[in-house]
Formats: C-alpha cells, structure tokens, sequence
C-alpha cells in the first residue's frame, strides 16, 4: 500500500499514540487500501486534518481535530457495517482494548498493546 504523510507529519514530535497510528496504516492496508493519505488544512482555525484511503478506484475520507482521529474515523467508515471473512460476523472498530458489547455478535477489530496491532475479535 502507497501511502503519504506531507510535511507536517513528518514534522510532528514522536507521541505515544505512534505505535496506535502505524498499527491503524496497517489495519487500513489489510482491508485492501492501495493508498492512503492524511492531509491538513491550516487556512482558518482550527487546523483540520484528513485521512484518505483508496479502494480500487474508490476514495473514502474522514476528518478531524487530530491526525489519529481522522485515520480511527476512516477506519470506523470502512469496517463498521461490514462482514468479517474469517467468522462471518458483523465486523465493528474500536481503538481501546476495552471489551465491547455484543462480543459474540460483532467481531470488533481493537488494538492489542501486546502485538502493537489492530486484531480481530475472533482470534482472541
């Protein structure tokens, strides 16, 4: 997967939510995104920033008041609703480890601290 920071995250101070956005690329590039961008726009205030990611010839966007929210945003747009092709179920993104509702309903993609990665509810 192609994907793009600009500038301004490269300019960024390392924070502890790295770990939390590189896990959060990743995720993006297993659900099939050939690219993904996150932008800025600094025009007025507040700064808004935006992540874009590309699925075959289709783009999807998100935004918000951090760079982190914005990819966790797209994130929730593309799986939320979907279907997991492992279990079969209903597929739901959540960025805490925190145990969710309707575990044996929804198999719910969180981050695991352990792995630094996003992971599916039915391989817990």
């Amino acid at each position: 997967m192609a994907w793009h920071w600009g500038r301004a995250m490269a300019d960024l101070p390392r924070t502890e939510n790295d770990d939390l956005m590189v896990a959060a690329v990743d995720l993006l590039g297993r659900t099939g995104a050939g690219e993904f961008q996150v932008r800025y726009c600094e025009e007025e205030q507040p700064v808004i920033w935006m992540a874009a990611g590309r699925w075959g010839k289709n783009w999807q966007a998100a935004g918000a008041l951090s760079p982190l929210t914005a990819v966790f945003r797209l994130l929730d747009e593309v799986i939320d609703g979907g279907m997991c092709k492992h279990c079969g179920r209903p597929a739901g993104f959540e960025p805490s480890i925190d145990p969710m509702p309707l575990n044996d309903m929804v198999c719910w993609y969180q981050y695991d601290p352990g792995t630094k990665k996003f992971v599916r509810g039915c391989t817990k």
